[in-house]
């Protein structure tokens, strides 16, 4: 089934025209017209339907809406049993090397003895890639021994 039969479905089912269920979302009645014959809509534009349908986001009938929805927009089969355990073998792969990842963190952390200061700039590097991206160059130039190389320029851009 597609987003917009089960969409269209769920409208009829609580007995809202196109019209009524627009004056309830306060869009345009082509907004839901729009919806049920396919064309690209927002997964916010879905949600706000849904809830003034009276849906709520937890309820099945929007995570199977919101579901068929994903498929269309994506290609990919998230309804099939196949592709389920298959994003779940990646998950759990993935949440594995995480978890290694993170032991091997705190077990860095422990042994450079590392104060608090220094972890919560540790946090906030983390954060942001620019500022991971500007400690990896400095890395790089201070593990090619390169040090002395990047001075005259610093005082020539200094002296400008």
């Amino acid at each position: 089934m597609h987003y917009t039969q089960l969409f269209r479905q769920l409208r009829v089912a609580r007995n809202l025209s196109h019209e009524a269920l627009a004056r309830r979302a306060g869009c345009h009645r082509n907004t839901v017209i729009n919806v049920e014959r396919g064309r690209r809509v927002k997964i916010d534009t879905l949600a706000g339907l849904m809830e003034k349908m009276g849906y709520a986001a937890d309820s099945a009938e929007f995570q199977a809406l919101a579901l068929l929805w994903l498929e269309a927009a994506s290609g990919i089969p998230f309804s099939r049993p196949e592709t389920v355990a298959t994003a779940r073998r990646q998950i759990a792969a993935f949440r594995r090397e995480a978890e290694q990842n993170c032991r091997k963190l705190a077990a860095a952390v422990v042994d450079a003895a590392l104060s608090a200061d220094q972890i919560s700039l540790l946090v906030y590097a983390a954060r942001r890639p620019d500022v991971l991206a500007i400690i990896g160059a400095v890395q790089k130039v201070v593990e090619a021994g390169a040090s002395a190389e990047i001075t005259p320029q610093l005082q020539v851009a200094e002296d400008k």
